[in-house]
């Protein structure tokens, strides 16, 4: 009874634990979203789905996976979770006794002057031992080693997941920007197609004398200078290819045949699931990383602290000594030994509190970062939400203004060749034509690449769940 008292005593000292439990802080944050000006926005279940398979690319979701897979970035974020989780195994075994095994032999030979003349000649010792080592977690440094332990492995786990965002987000956009610049060369050259049958009017009115030389040149110099474009944005596509090789993990010049063949802009779909903002702080990996590193902060005020009160460990050994290697382990060499140790640190000028208050005011600050976490994450959600419904009615009213321009510039042409018009009016409205067109395909670009910003600053995809409320946006 005595002995089992003892060991409940121990334990229920080792099951304290100085220092400030953890809690995660409350969330002050609305659930309503304040981007509602060109969308409708509520929430949905939060279910992670790859939401680039949305776009139905075969080509994309490969380039994504394979990133997934053979980028850099990735498995150093890879083996920073390993590590984490390797040094919480380490912390947590401060729970257990430490024991070691040891053995010896030696053969000495003694001077037969010696002047005691008891130890001459040669002697053999053979010895082995089992020591055991065991330090009372009585004041919880063992517990909140490994509760710091722990929260940087949701740390590393978390940034490795903001990694994964990141980098579907960074290969969409790129592949995104690529098929952009791909339709501004197909388109490019269209334009200069249709400055060649400008060029060819004013060199038949020319001919005809109903003209001047100098709307020859000047038809010659706005084809050229469309056609000087080309180069520019042909280096620019082959930096994207480049650029999509290396986020998978191979060599830049790796994807350029697969890549190098323009094909179309994926459709993007009507409906965007998103959820409730409280959701999305919950989502978000940034957010996650800074509330597991303030778990980590909190944790260290309790080791810290921990070191204003005494340690108190239990030893022991059991072991043989002989001089005969046939007589070790017999009852007669059998060796053994049991003891306790208590230190305390009641002076140390001031250093052990100072450290306390150090771990409370890294605690403070691992606080206001997580704070700011969760401003910078809404800032994000509702400025891409903004951008991306908003870019819509840009494209809206370019493909309307494309109308328009597309018939006066019928117009013109048909006035100059009957001889009603100055040629500056027909190119004027051919140029306005052409930058309408560009930034028709610009703004394009940039509801794609808006999206997976916006899925980005989502924390990731959402998959709808029965009768989910979305972001809509109108594309007619």
């Amino acid at each position: 009874m005595k002995r089992f008292s003892l060991l409940a005593a121990i334990l229920v000292l080792n099951s304290c634990a100085v220092g400030p439990d953890y809690e995660t802080p409350a969330q002050k944050h609305s659930d309503s979203w304040h981007s509602q000006q060109a969308l409708r926005v509520a929430g949905v279940a939060a279910d992670d789905i790859g939401w680039w398979r949305q776009f139905n690319d075969p080509l994309l979701t490969g380039l994504i996976e394979k990133a997934m897979v053979n980028n850099r970035d990735m498995a150093v974020a890879l083996a920073n979770v390993e590590r984490a989780r390797a040094l919480r195994r380490e912390a947590a075994g401060g729970f257990y006794p430490g024991i070691d095994a040891g053995a010896s032999a030696s053969r000495s030979r003694y001077s037969r002057q010696n002047v005691f003349g008891a130890t001459t000649g040669t002697r053999n010792t053979f010895s082995a031992a089992l020591d055991a080592s065991w330090e009372i977690d009585l004041f919880g440094r063992t517990r909140r080693s490994v509760e710091a332990a722990e929260a940087r492995v949701g740390a590393t786990e978390a940034a490795h997941r903001g990694l994964t965002l990141s980098l579907a987000a960074e290969v969409a956009a790129g592949y995104f920007e690529l098929r952009g610049v791909q339709s501004r060369l197909a388109m490019t050259r269209r334009d200069i197609a249709l400055l060649g049958e400008v060029e060819a009017i004013a060199r038949a009115q020319s001919e005809l004398g109903a003209s001047s030389g100098l709307d020859l040149a000047r038809a010659e110099g706005e084809r050229e200078s469309i056609e000087a474009k080309l180069p520019g944005l042909e280096a620019e596509a082959m930096a994207l290819i480049y650029r999509i090789s290396v986020l998978t993990g191979e060599a830049p010049e790796f994807h350029a045949e697969a890549l190098s063949e323009a094909g179309p802009m994926p459709d993007v779909v009507d409906r965007v699931p998103v959820g409730l903002r409280s959701q999305i702080l919950m989502r978000r990996p940034d957010v996650q990383l800074a509330e597991r590193e303030l778990a980590a902060a909190t944790a260290n005020i309790g080791i810290a602290t921990a070191d204003l009160f005494p340690d108190f460990s239990l030893t022991g050994a059991i072991g043989s000594s002989a001089r005969l290697f046939s007589d070790l382990f017999t009852p007669a060499t059998m060796t053994r030994s049991l003891g306790a140790a208590l230190g305390w640190p009641l002076f140390a000028g001031g250093a052990i509190s100072a450290r306390v208050d150090v771990a409370k005011a890294e605690a403070k600050a691992a606080l206001a970062r997580y704070e700011q976490s969760l401003l910078l994450a809404l800032e994000d959600a509702e400025s891409s939400l903004t951008r991306y419904g908003n870019e819509w009615l840009t494209l809206k009213g370019l493909r309307l203004a494309e109308q328009s321009r597309v018939r006066a510039f019928e117009i013109a042409r048909l006035r100059y060749e009957a001889g009603e018009e100055d040629f500056m009016v027909m190119l004027d409205a051919e140029r306005a034509l052409i930058t309408t067109r560009e930034e028709i395909v610009i703004s394009n670009v940039r509801i794609h690449t808006g999206l997976t910003q916006l899925y980005k600053a989502l924390g990731g995809g959402w998959k709808q769940a029965g009768n989910p409320e979305t972001v809509e946006v109108n594309k007619e």
